[in-house]
This record gives structure tokens, C-alpha cells and sequence, in this order.
């Protein structure tokens, strides 16, 4: 689960950078969209890397 704090911050961020207010429930899913992106990377990674 990501933070409270985080999720403030990448709401400031979206905010700032795309010009989009997202409610917090919007935010948590475009984290968890991340951090599942983010683990599927590792793990791709992971097996090219070999053990």
C-alpha cells in the first residue's frame, strides 16, 4: 500500500505537471497502476538478469 503522503505528492504532481485534479481514490489508482507496473518490470528483469 502506498502512503498517505506519497499519494499527496502525486496528486501535487499530476496536478502541477498535467493540469488535472484527481480525487484521492483517482490518485491511489494510478499508484497502484504504478507499482504493479513497477513489479512486472523487476520481475521481467530479474529473469533476462538470470540467477
Amino acid at each position: 500500500m502506498v502512503s498517505q503522503k506519497l499519494l499527496l505528492e502525486l496528486k501535487q504532481i499530476i496536478e502541477q505537471d498535467y493540469g488535472i485534479k484527481l480525487t484521492m481514490a483517482e490518485v491511489m489508482e494510478v499508484a497502484t497502476t504504478l507499482v504493479q507496473f513497477a513489479e512486472t518490470a523487476m520481475k521481467i528483469e530479474a529473469k533476462r538478469s538470470g540467477p
